[in-house]
């Protein structure tokens, strides 16, 4: 009596479940796409997180916070807002941890956000640094650079 064990199911990950004209042009493009994916992504493509979800597309966007806080180092200390740089810092800390929270787990969305929390608090850094900086000029009584180059 040799029984062979049952196979697995194939690992699927759903693409878009929307009856809209952009779920209906995603899913088309997905399925065109699948006769062209080899064998050895076949993985990754079919993974929860994958090129097939919004788990995986999320992230990809998102980089471009990143890109944008990394441009950011060049702007001069008194014109950045603190207020923004601790509200982007502070969701994506919070955002940081739910992701590993989540099933699936996805490290290209803590990736992310763990990017974009560590530039923006840089941010906030530099200008609490130019800040303090500037109380300390004014309190030696010399004339503070940033006001000498406005008159």
């Amino acid at each position: 009596m040799s029984a062979t064990p049952p196979t697995p199911p194939a690992p699927t990950a759903a693409a878009s479940a929307g009856k809209g004209l952009h779920s209906r042009a995603y899913n088309g493009l997905i399925q065109a796409c699948d006769k062209y994916v080899p064998p050895k992504m076949r993985p990754l493509w079919m993974h929860p997180a994958g090129p097939k979800t919004i788990f995986f597309w999320a992230p990809i966007v998102k980089w471009s916070l990143v890109i944008a806080g990394l441009s950011d180092l060049t702007r001069p200390a008194d014109k950045i807002s603190p207020n923004g740089c601790l509200a982007l810092g502070a969701t994506n800390l919070i955002w940081t941890r739910y992701s590993l929270v989540i099933i699936p787990k996805n490290y290209s969305l803590f990736a992310v956000n763990l990017f974009v929390s560590l530039t923006q608090l840089f941010q906030l850094g530099r200008y609490y640094n130019y800040q303090w900086e500037q109380s300390k000029l004014e309190k030696n009584g010399e004339q503070c650079p940033a006001i000498e180059a406005s008159l």
